[in-house]
């Protein structure tokens, strides 16, 4: 049986390759805190596309009735 050796994924930054395992810890930090950041940015700009279409249709409605 041949041994299989686990290779960690690469990390793909700025249109460059780098091995995980050739990275420092705090490069691995840093590179956590800005996939963190990523996702987070993500999801506000789901939420606020969620308010904008919101305020839209409220401010629709304003305009009828003060239009009545």
């Amino acid at each position: 049986m041949t041994e299989e050796t686990k290779q960690l994924p690469v990390i793909n930054y700025k249109d460059k390759q780098y091995k995980q395992e050739d990275l420092t810890n705090q490069q691995k930090y840093l590179i956590n805190q800005v996939i963190d950041i990523t996702k987070k940015e993500d999801q506000i700009k789901f939420n606020l596309d969620q308010v904008l279409a919101m305020k839209q249709v409220f401010e629709e409605r304003l305009d009828k009735e003060m239009s009545q």
